[in-house]
């Protein structure tokens, strides 16, 4: 079997010390009650700072 991909909701993401600088953006662009992997979270940052969202 797999790893389970661990998701998380926009709030926890907030209160993370990995975010910490990008708490603004974080907070713009995610939605609530959403759930998003890590990876999704730094695909969004990722394409927010090249301009494309």
């Amino acid at each position: 079997m797999g790893e389970k991909i661990k998701k998380f909701y926009k709030e926890q993401f907030l209160k993370s010390n990995l975010y910490k600088d990008k708490k603004d953006i974080i907070n713009a662009l995610l939605k609530d009650n959403q759930l998003y992997t890590k990876n999704d979270v730094e695909k969004i940052i990722k394409k927010y700072m090249e301009g494309i969202l």
